[in-house]
């Protein structure tokens, strides 16, 4: 803190340090509570230490909190002699001079001592949980106010409206306080806004007199004697969260307190005192009576019976208390408490009594046992002026009171609204055996509580009623499982006299909660009452269930199978279910449920399963059954309603119709094996047989989904004849054919789709619930190391085909996976079912059929058709045919149906091989979906030659469009075609692509690419293969289709002095964007590639691609691993890059301007930003034999901010146990302007030796090394020297920098990159001062140098736009004048040195800024002031022209020379510092590098006419000879019909059948016909297609109901 005079104190959460004016609360004190929640700094500032007090300070935002109140107030903080609070003060102006101390003196004055004689509210006035402080009345003696000046104050003044002025202006005063009279005048301040930050203030004013009270009120209520009257003001400030922000409202109010007493009209009726808070409102006065007697029943009884003129009031209070029952009285004595009457005011000359009630304090003698407190009810009369009482009596179980005695600290209680009860000890529960007066409740229930602690009583003249609240007890594990009744209500009654035979019903009404994986996510309702027999003592349970779905049943069963069972159940939909419970008394004298049945409906699919569950002693059997009926339903649909949307079936095994005409046609049960939990559901479609298993295994953790299986054996697949083109007719070679559906989501954290699925103990476990079919799969691993968590079954949709031996086993030969879970783990919309993308899968599969020979066989689900692919070929003579994409497809309309098969070929290769001619080709169709295509290929040599070539056609279909034609066409010819002199050219190659793109190599591709890989695709002796490896759609394909995209291509091999071969192409693409490419390989061999021994052999690939649209220039080169000198084991490695950034389209922003180019790679700490090239190290490796080998690396590197040069030498030897070696090393990292360099060098020998004795390894080396780091300018160093044991170190030169910032000028010329005698032309006479740098390195301007200026030397003036080349003069030659376009026109005045300025007016401001310049070179810290002026006016004119446009241009720039200087990075200056230099993630900056200029816009003339609009000129009056025709009245048959009857089922079902089969005939004659005629009408193409679909929607047709939230109307006709 500073030393400002002010006194701090924190809380200790603050994280303050106690010190002269800083004190720290002690932690976890009241005190240190209350000030951590005042404010986010935690803290009280007082403008002084106090001694002992001080004054707030003005900052402090407790008195500015205050001070909303009034703007005058203060306040003071008092401590004692250790800085500890004792009190705090605030002294108040307005309305009234008030002070208010939490002094201990104080608050006894206020509230008067406690029980024990102590201080009620200990110092300083703050609770123990520091929330609040109170603030007690030390001084006022306020008076000559009235009753209306406290309304206008309390800001309650529009009551003022509404009273008697009589009353309004009755006096009030406030004395100060007095001993031993407690009026409990304070100040409340409760600070926390996270709760609500208020202040609240009470007072008591006394009032002269009370006539104007007495009249109001005595004029209704006769018999109310007022004795004296007190005022209680009470305001509050709360801050409050408003459209504007935080801001304080206020609020208050006034209430009358009143001494008095009331009496009835007989003479010996007694006067009864009492206190009255009076509460006026526009409208109403409130009274509440508090009566401190207990014997004050009587008079009052009688005095609000005279008021009403009811005589029998006494009585029916009397006679309904006084009630006995069994020989039991039921109350002890009533002891009135309070009353409430409310007196109507809305006419001031009728006042009238509204309503009252009584509250009545009653000891009960039942609901507890003898040696319990005694039961209290507080019982209410009531009654109105509309209705009268109702002749009962009211009221409820009194427990929910405070007997601290300390309500009244708070500061809106008064005496009439504090009730306790005058009962000592009352019970604070009714035990429930004891709830019936003179009777005993047996056998309660394990789930029913013993006691109720919320309980309502009524008495009537004729019942005694009591109604109970009360929350269930989870039953025991002992207990029939039953879920948990929550909340429940119950009721007890009996006649009077007829307690015996009285009833007790527990009804309950408690949502069922669906588990956490049930996709219902509203609760089932369990309805029903729990009722006791008085009679025979028994309970009995019985309920409906309604609106759940069947995985709610989990909650009846037991605990160890609820959780399996939830998943088993979760999408089967119940309508309605009964439930029965059977209790039975246990030895400790409760009851418990033993067993139940649960009997209703399950509604799959629109299908009724009758539904029997058991339990019973533990045991439970769960299973349903269909109901015969007429109702059709899919399998689809029937799983769905079993399982849920989320499964994913084939369209021929999901719209396979079942009649549920017998009980066999559908069946479900649930089972429990020793370790896993089975749901079974079995469908018999003719003589097709569907399972259904859902396996959820004991061992699995309760929100583990369950594994679900569905299996479906594929009939009338084997024998099958079919006939095909060209080969004559041919039995489906394979015998059976089945489908398995598999579904295991995934648990969290695992991708969907991976790894999940049925494993080998989960298919063991499968096959034990299928004995009489079997799971068969195809297990891939080998019996050694098979496990039972191996994977079988993937999760998705499986086609497995079945063989059989020769002795009639069945074995899998292919298990083929597809319409597999997506990435998000849902499954995807039937209508978007078709070819899913899985890859085919294939086996070995040996067989003769016909005159094919099929050597695979493969699987694929694609386009709602089961493909089965087949390997085939046949032989013709010397020419050898193979079938490409031969399959056979299986189209299943429904199980019940044999499948059509289309047999399908793709394609036919050729080949022809009788030396020398070899001729080989194919031919192959293919569509993907969105690319239909057709390619071919052809290789055919005659030795030397031989000529390749390969095309593609192809049709792409656009989603939205109508799609796009691509077509491509590559040629390639070996052979020796030309000798040039010394050079032979040795191949051709071209192409070109239309809609179509081709990939560009990046030099580790250049090898792979077509036009030069030359020996890849000659040495290809399958056609097929040649043709896949030139069109492959996959990412790494060569050619794709691209709509409006083009290249050409064209290239050739040359050979020379038979040791240099090079293949080069260069292949351009353009359309959208010109895209530029040359690669090359480049292969030396020195003599010959032919001599047996060669002194070197080179390849090296070459690739330079120029992309215009991203702004880039990439030129790499790369040795091949191959490469070697002198031997074959010395290998030579490396590359370069050379990489370019510029302005374009799409050019990324954080690279334009940056540039590197690099010989093997960077300094080993530089980091490579994402982009640069990364070439490895020039460098060799030679084995020379003998244990010598020799290694060497170099590099060398250029970027924006540095240079960077290095290399390695390594020697080793080997020979047994002895070892030598040699290690040299030297790097140089070299920084621009101003000029410095970094270099480490080292050398390094050491010899070695093994011995070995025995199994004892000693190894003995020695080595002596020396490391060389040197720095400058200027020159400074370190040797480090390393001998075996020893090291040391010695340092050379100077360490002492020099300022080298470099002058103005030679940063001008520095960017120029010209000569001096050139760039002293550019400072001429004012345009460019001359700068020196002075010891103190600041920069001193000298006088201009008065020089002839070289004109644009610093300047380059680029069209944009706009510039024409005139007819005459094709050629343009440098600085010639322009011919240009004006409306159109625009030029970049560029700016060699960077500008934060653009004027247009050499004596005007600025029009145009940017960003500070700097230059790193001058060690510039403050920015340049670099202003280009640009003034364009006319020849012979001597004012600019107006209206040009100006705007930035932006470059990028090196930061090593733009860049505000920072000693932190400059090696120079700190310490050696080289790491900015290694990295070049900011390497350059964006600047304004000059002007963009655009001509002015045109205007148009000025038209002195105004605008001629045709429209009104046209515009004639036309009378009409006759009125136009009225409006035909609509026919009523259009008009909706009700509803055939209050069903909504049957409408849904008449909408449905007239939309599925109107009534317009069949056929032709029916919505066919319809149809037709429609679309020839409109002249619609494919009539007979659109008739085919004439009928309700399919997916509307299977969802009707669902789709619909009301049944349609049919109209009337």
């Amino acid at each position: 803190m500073g030393d400002n005079g002010l006194y701090y104190i924190y809380a200790s959460s603050a994280g303050r340090s106690p010190g002269d004016n800083v004190y720290v609360l002690t932690e976890g004190s009241p005190a240190d509570l209350f000030v951590a929640s005042l404010n986010d700094d935690k803290v009280i500032i007082l403008s002084s230490q106090p001694n002992p007090t001080s004054g707030f300070d003005s900052t402090d935002t407790t008195i500015k909190w205050v001070q909303q109140l009034d703007s005058t107030a203060t306040g003071s903080v008092t401590t004692d002699n250790t800085g500890k609070i004792e009190s705090f003060e605030l002294q108040f102006m307005q309305p009234w001079p008030l002070t208010f101390s939490s002094a201990s003196d104080v608050l006894l004055l206020t509230f008067g001592p406690s029980s024990g004689g102590g201080d009620r509210i200990p110092p300083p006035g703050i609770n123990s949980a520091g929330q609040s402080l109170t603030l007690g009345l030390q001084t006022a003696g306020i008076s000559g106010i009235t009753i209306r000046d406290l309304y206008v104050n309390s800001e309650d003044a529009g009551m003022v409206d509404y009273l008697p002025e009589d009353l309004l202006n009755m006096a009030v005063s406030l004395p100060s306080p007095e001993q031993g009279d407690p009026k409990r005048n304070a100040l409340w301040y409760y600070p926390d806004a996270a709760v609500a930050k208020r202040v609240a203030m009470r007072l008591q004013f006394q009032a002269a007199g009370f006539d104007p009270l007495q009249a109001i009120l005595g004029t209704v209520l006769k018999g109310l004697t007022i004795k004296s009257t007190d005022v209680i003001f009470s305001k509050d400030m709360i801050l409050v969260e408003t459209q504007s922000g935080e801001e304080p409202v206020f609020q208050g109010s006034i209430a009358l307190q009143a001494n008095s007493s009331v009496k009835g009209d007989g003479s010996n009726d007694p006067e009864v005192p009492t206190t009255i808070g009076i509460d006026m409102r526009e409208s109403l006065i409130s009274l509440a009576f508090k009566f401190e007697s207990t014997d004050s029943l009587t008079g009052v009884i009688r005095w609000i019976a005279s008021l009403i003129g009811d005589d029998t009031l006494e009585s029916l209070i009397d006679e309904l208390l006084s009630k006995d029952e069994s020989g039991t009285k039921l109350f002890s004595t009533p002891i009135l408490r309070r009353m409430e009457l409310t007196l109507e005011t809305q006419d001031p000359n009728d006042t009238k009594l509204s309503d009252f009630s009584i509250d009545i304090e009653v000891p009960a003698n039942f609901g507890t046992t003898s040696n319990s407190n005694p039961v209290v009810f507080l019982i209410s009369y009531v009654w109105d002026r509309i209705t009268g009482g109702f002749g009962r009596l009211t009221g409820q179980l009194w427990n929910d009171f405070n007997l601290s005695g300390d309500q009244d600290l708070l500061p809106h209680e008064e005496s009439w609204t504090i009730l306790q009860p005058i009962t000592q000890s009352p019970a604070e529960s009714i035990d429930i055996t004891a709830l019936i007066p003179g009777q005993t409740v047996d056998s309660i229930p394990e789930t029913l509580p013993s006691q109720i602690k919320v309980a309502f009583i009524s008495l009537t003249q004729s019942s005694f009623d009591i109604r109970c609240s009360l929350v269930a007890i989870p039953p025991p594990p002992s207990s029939a499982p039953q879920p948990y009744l929550g909340e429940v209500t119950l009721e007890a009654s009996f006649d009077w006299g007829q307690s015996k035979s009285f009833a007790l019903n527990v009804f309950v009404s408690a949502g069922i909660e669906p588990s956490q994986d049930s996709e219902d996510a509203l609760p089932a309702t369990l309805q029903g009452s729990l009722s006791y027999n008085s009679a025979t003592r028994e309970w009995n349970f019985t309920a409906s269930l309604n609106g759940l779905y069947a995985s709610t049943l989990a909650e009846f069963f037991d605990d160890a199978s609820k959780d399996h069972i939830g998943p088993l159940l979760s999408s089967i939909e119940i309508s309605e279910l009964t439930v029965q419970y059977k209790y039975t008394k246990g030895p400790s004298g409760t009851s418990s449920g033993s067993e139940f049945t649960i009997s209703g409906d399950l509604l799959i699919a629109g299908l009724s399963l009758e539904l029997d569950f058991k339990y019973v002693n533990g045991d439970f059997t769960f299973s349903a059954v269909v109901t015969p009926q007429d109702n059709l339903a899919t399998v689809g649909q029937i799983l769905e309603g079993a399982l849920g949307s989320d499964i994913e079936l084939p369209d021929f095994i999901y719209n396979t119709q079942i009649v549920s005409d017998n009980e066999d046609a559908f069946r479900i049960d649930v089972v429990k094996r020793s370790t896993s939990f089975f749901f079974l559901a079995q469908l018999n479609i003719a003589n097709v047989h569907i399972d259904f298993v859902q396996m959820h295994n004991t061992s699995w953790d309760a929100k583990t989904p369950s594994k679900r299986l569905i299996k479906v054996a594929l009939g009338g697949f084997g024998g099958i004849p079919l006939e095909l083109p060209l080969i004559g007719s041919i039995n489906q070679p394979l015998d059976e054919l089945y489908f398995i559906w598999v579904q295991d989501p995934p648990q969290q954290g695992t991708a969907p789709g991976k790894g999940t699925g049925l494993t080998r103990l989960d298919l063991d476990e499968f096959n034990s619930g299928l004995p009489d079919d079997p799971i068969l799969v195809k297990d891939k691993i080998k019996p050694d190391l098979q496990t039972p968590k191996d994977l079988l079954l993937a999760a998705g949709c499986h086609l497995g085909v079945i063989i059989h031996s020769n002795t009639g086993v069945r074995s899998c030969l292919l298990d083929y996976g597809f319409m597999r879970p997506s990435a998000s783990g849902t499954n995807v919309s039937r209508e978007g079912e078709t070819d899913d993308g899985s890859p085919s899968a294939q086996a070995p599969y040996k067989k003769m059929t016909g005159p094919l020979s099929i050597s695979n066989v493969g699987l694929k689900y694609k386009d709602k058709m089961i493909v089965v692919m087949f390997d085939a070929t046949f032989q013709l003579g010397p020419l050898g045919f193979s079938l490409i994409g031969f399959s056979l497809g299986f189209y299943f309309t429904s199980l019940d149906e044999l499948p059509s098969v289309t047999p399908a070929i793709l394609g036919l290769a050729a080949s022809y091989d009788q030396p020398p001619l070899t001729i080989s080709g194919v031919m192959q169709h293919g569509n993907t979906g969105t690319l239909d295509y057709y390619a071919g290929g052809m290789v055919v040599g005659w030795q030397p030659y031989q000529f390749e070539a390969a095309g593609f056609y192809g049709t792409v279909m656009v989603s939205g469009g109508s799609g796009f034609t691509s077509i491509f066409i590559f040629a390639k010819l070996n052979g020796p075609l030309a000798t040039l002199g010394f050079a032979e050219i040795k191949s051709l190659c071209g192409g070109f692509g239309y809609n179509s793109s081709v990939r560009y190599p990046t030099v580790d591709e250049v090898y792979d690419f077509p036009f030069i890989a030359s020996s890849a695709l000659s040495n290809s002796n399958n056609a097929l293969e040649v043709l896949q490896k030139l069109f492959d759609p996959s990412a790494s394909g060569w050619f794709k289709p691209l709509d409006k995209t083009y290249w050409l291509a064209v290239g050739l091999g040359v050979g020379a002095f038979q040791m240099l071969v090079i293949d080069a192409v260069v292949v351009v693409q353009f359309g959208s964007a010109i895209k530029l490419g040359i690669f090359a390989i480049a292969t030396a061999d020195i003599p010959t590639p032919a001599s047996s021994f060669k002194l070197a052999h080179a390849e090296l690939g070459i690739s330079a691609v120029a992309d215009f649209d991203y702004g880039t220039l990439k030129i790499d080169a790369q040795l091949s691993p191959r490469s070697y000198i002198l031997d074959p084991n010395c290998h030579l490695t490396g590359g370069f890059g050379l990489y370019s950034w510029f302005d374009a389209p799409h050019a990324d922003e954080s690279l334009l301007g940056q540039f590197v180019f690099t010989l093997g790679g960077y300094h080993q700490a530089f980091k490579v930003p994402v982009g640069y090239p990364n070439p490895p190290r020039l460098g060799i490796s030679w084995n020379l034999g003998g244990g010598l080998t020799v290694s060497g690396q170099a590099y060398f590197a250029i970027t924006p901010k540095s240079c960077m040069a290095g290399g390695h030498l390594h020697a080793a030897f080997y020979a047994g146990p002895l070892s030598a070696w040699f290690d040299a090393f030297a790097d140089f990292l070299i920084n621009y302007k101003p000029f410095y360099f970094n270099m480490q060098a080292g050398l390094s020998v050491g010899v070695g030796f093994s011995i070995d004795i025995w199994f004892i390894h000693i190894r003995i080396s020695v080595e002596i090394g020396a490391r060389l780091y040197l720095w400058g300018p200027p020159i400074a160093g370190r040797v480090h020297v390393d001998f075996w044991i020893v090291g040391f170190d010695i340092n050379f030169g100077s360490d002492v920098s020099r300022n080298e910032a470099v002058s103005l000028l030679e940063f001008y010329q520095l960017v120029l990159q010209s000569q001096v005698g050139t760039s002293l032309s550019a400072f001429a006479k004012g345009n460019l001062p001359m700068a020196t740098q002075t010891d103190d390195e600041s920069i001193a301007v000298q006088e201009p140098v008065d020089v002839r200026i070289a004109k644009n030397e610093g300047h380059n003036f680029l069209a944009q736009s706009g510039l024409l080349n005139p007819q005459d003069q094709p050629e343009r030659e440098q600085n010639e004048h322009w011919t240009v376009r004006a409306g159109s026109f625009s030029f970049v005045v560029e700016c060699k040195m960077a500008i934060n300025a653009v004027k247009n007016d050499p004596a005007g401001g600025t029009i145009l800024t940017h960003d500070d310049v700097y230059s790193t070179p001058m060690k510039l810290t403050s920015p340049l002031n670099s202003t280009v002026t640009v003034v364009i006016q006319q020849d012979g004119v001597s004012t600019p022209d107006d209206g040009w446009q100006y705007d930035k241009y932006l470059s990028g720039l090196p930061r090593a020379l733009w860049s505000k200087y920072d000693p932190k990075t400059d090696p120079r200056t700190s310490g050696n510092n080289i790491s900015d230099l290694l990295n070049n993630d900011k390497g350059v900056s964006t600047l304004m590098g000059g002007v963009l200029i655009t001509a002015p816009k045109p205007t148009m003339a000025p038209d002195p006419f105004p605008p001629y609009v045709v429209a009104d000129a046209d515009l004639q009056r036309l009378l009409s000879e006759r009125p136009f025709p009225t409006m035909a009245t609509a026919n009523d048959g259009w008009a909706p019909a009700p509803p055939l009857t209050e069903a909504p089922e049957d409408q849904y079902n008449a909408v449905h059948d007239a939309w599925a089969e109107p009534s317009l005939g069949t056929g032709d004659d029916g919505s066919r016909g319809f149809v037709g005629i429609l679309a020839e009408s409109f002249k619609w193409r494919l009539v007979e297609d659109l008739k085919s679909i004439a009928s309700i929607p399919e997916r509307l047709n299977q969802k009707f109901k669902d789709l619909y939230v009301a049944a349609p109307l049919l109209t009337k006709s």
